[in-house]
């Protein structure tokens, strides 16, 4: 820890943090209000807007977010981005008109979420040097995530019966949120850090100003995001169409498609809490896994059609999800120099927020182009694509393992 801190502090501190994952999961309220939304508003078009609308917009701001984060007071925009959630949240529904929900709602779901997600994982990774320990406070930040958008999703649900505009009473739970930010996140100065590491050793500088350090961080993190962006886009076309799949099978109704959605949070949420112990041991190959699992049970989901085997397969892919979402969110920070990491973890939000939106023109592009009639079809496609970058995936870590390895041995000569 690179701070001095109890234990009691620590864990006030990190349920600080865990909680602002309300104003990440907020769209999980609005989910269960989409009907009320469109019988309210005779326009198709605006309501579509509500819904995803924060999620383009968001994909600006964390990368802002991320900026803001590496030169400025990380807590104070912590705070900002927070109390521009629970301002705008909590009065989004107070009229009945489409664009002032509209306009609240990118405050909410989009400006805010960026600043404040950015905000809360750069002082995690700032106070968590080591980077086994980083990762496994990190898997538990989006372990909380799941737990929380689950949990939105029931509260909003519940309140959605009465009326649409009830669902939005849930984000009263950001009031005392905002107000354990305040009193339990560290304010840290990385300035004044920084000035008593050099003073103390004057070479402690070094990393943080050299350009020629900072261009091959960037590039690792190019690399880094790419790779995230496909496994992304792959993972997102059937997380985000399970109805249609549903649909095309013949498998259930509404209520399976609402429980294959539930256990793929319960994966993620697992996979999360295990994280930290998964990365320690096995460090860059942790994400080789994801792409074999998620190739696998795609594969699986292609040749069966039994609803017990679809559960089980939608289970492990969102555990492997999971595994994916928390290993690039460390590795980002790890392959930047230190004044770019909250710019890094600005990114890896900003890539995860173009795949899912870009996700289902992929889908409906790739049935056209193998003339599928349904998503079933393109499935051996993805279950391919996601085995091509396990191998690649594994070959790059021997590859840097023989590295390393070589320039041990250099330094022991």
């Amino acid at each position: 820890m690179n701070i001095e801190i109890s234990k009691q502090r620590a864990f006030l501190f990190l349920a600080a943090i865990f909680l602002t994952n309300v104003c990440t999961m907020a769209d999980m309220v609005i989910i269960p209000a989409v009907g009320g939304l469109f019988e309210a508003f005779d326009n198709a078009t605006m309501v579509n807007l509500i819904i995803t609308g924060p999620a383009l917009v968001g994909v600006i701001f964390c990368i802002l977010g991320g900026r803001l984060a590496d030169k400025f007071n990380k807590k104070f925009l912590l705070v900002f981005g927070f109390s521009l959630f629970t301002a705008t949240s909590i009065l989004g529904a107070s009229f009945d008109n489409v664009w002032y929900v509209l306009i609240l709602r990118l405050f909410s779901g989009g400006i805010s979420w960026g600043f404040t997600s950015s905000a809360a994982l750069a002082i995690v990774a700032e106070v968590y040097i080591d980077e086994t320990r980083r990762g496994t406070v990190m898997g538990w930040y989006n372990a909380a995530m799941a737990a929380i958008g689950a949990a939105l999703s029931i509260v909003g649900g519940l309140l959605a019966v009465n009326s649409w505009q009830q669902a939005f009473n849930t984000y009263w739970i950001s009031l005392p949120i905002l107000l354990m930010v305040i009193l339990f996140v560290p304010n840290l100065n990385k300035v004044k850090k920084l000035e008593t590491a050099v003073a103390a050793d004057p070479t402690a500088g070094s990393m943080s100003t050299s350009g020629s350090d900072a261009k091959k961080g960037i590039r690792k993190l190019i690399s880094l995001l790419s790779a995230f962006f496909m496994l992304g886009i792959i993972y997102y076309i059937i997380y985000y169409q399970i109805a249609l799949y549903v649909q095309a099978t013949g498998i259930g109704n509404e209520a399976v498609i609402g429980t294959l959605s539930s256990l793929g949070t319960v994966g993620s949420c697992i996979i999360g809490l295990c994280f930290g112990m998964i990365f320690g041991k096995l460090q860059r190959a942790t994400i080789i896994p994801t792409y074999f699992v998620i190739g696998l049970t795609f594969l699986a989901l292609y040749l069966s059609t039994d609803v017990y085997v679809s559960a089980i397969c939608c289970t492990l892919m969102s555990a492997a999800w999971g595994n994916a979402y928390s290993y690039y969110y460390v590795r980002a920070t790890i392959v930047v120099p230190p004044q770019l990491t909250a710019t890094a973890i600005g990114a890896v939000s900003a890539t995860s927020g173009v795949a899912i939106f870009l996700s289902t023109f992929v889908a409906s592009n790739l049935q056209t182009l193998l003339g599928a009639t349904s998503i079933v079809g393109i499935l051996p496609f993805l279950s391919g694509a996601a085995f091509a970058g396990g191998l690649l995936s594994l070959g790059l870590t021997i590859k840097d393992r023989k590295a390393e390895t070589a320039l041990q041995v250099q330094e022991q000569e």
